[in-house]
């Protein structure tokens, strides 16, 4: 199976007051295609330095970083970029919806930005609206959604040029309990439906569960051999790894 993430020995230091420490160090992992992976950890952790990483939106201090065949950090900012915009959806913790665009304006955005044209790619948008339960609301502007309804607007645009790759860095931290959970099943869904390959960082537990492999970052370190993965994943079975890890 294709790999679509290669990250191999990747260190990140964080200058505090002239003193430096380190967010990550020696992180390597490998993500397939349409596999769905998490990375649990705490606050603190540097899930998120680790997802902004492995976009190229922050440059590492060491190791490599390729997303497909490119190694992301060889080549230009431009170049980054395009590799980005083609290769990666990405849904954040908090929905970052334009206000004055519609639920389907809204979606349609990274069309307009890579150059296409939303119309041609009605059918796309349309079934998209379908699987995420959105065709009813596709008029209305964000301020008229609840929580849940805007992180599956959020969700839908990530996926709406189709890339191999969707990144979620924390995606039910401002849902109610119900709306995350519901939230992560429509990630399982989506990724079985399209075969889209999804890494998801999160603390929480029940959310590790959903993915087909759960990895363990701890002080800055991804231990392989502390991964949990197979069909019988749980939640109890998550936060169990967690107090054997002293995480």
């Amino acid at each position: 199976m294709v790999s679509l993430i290669e990250v191999d020995r990747l260190d990140r230091w964080h200058d505090v007051g002239g003193e430096k420490s380190r967010i990550l160090q020696a992180v390597s992992l490998t993500v397939r295609e349409a596999e769905f992976v998490t990375v649990m950890g705490p606050s603190g952790s540097g899930k998120s330095t680790l997802l902004h990483c492995i976009a190229g939106m922050d440059r590492p201090d060491g190791g490599t970083v390729k997303l497909g065949l490119s190694e992301i950090f060889a080549v230009s900012e431009r170049q980054r970029t395009l590799i980005r915009r083609k290769f990666l959806g990405f849904v954040f913790q908090f929905f970052n919806l334009l206000p004055d665009l519609t639920v389907r304006e809204n979606i349609e955005l990274p069309l307009l930005i890579a150059g296409d044209r939303p119309e041609h790619q009605k059918h796309r948008i349309d079934e998209l609206l379908v699987v995420l339960e959105l065709s009813l609301l596709q008029a209305r502007l964000p301020h008229s959604l609840s929580g849940g309804e805007m992180q599956r607007v959020s969700i839908a645009r990530a996926l709406s040029t189709r890339p191999p790759l969707l990144l979620a860095d924390e995606p039910t931290g401002n849902l109610s309990s119900k709306a995350g959970e519901q939230t992560m099943q429509l990630f399982k869904t989506l990724s079985d439906r399209f075969g889209t390959a999804i890494l998801l960082v999160t603390h929480n537990p029940r959310d590790a569960a959903f993915g087909d492999r759960v990895l363990f970052l701890k002080d800055g370190c991804l231990d392989p051999s502390h991964s949990l993965e197979g069909s019988e994943l749980d939640a109890a079975t998550v936060f169990a790894r967690l107090e054997a890890l002293g995480i």
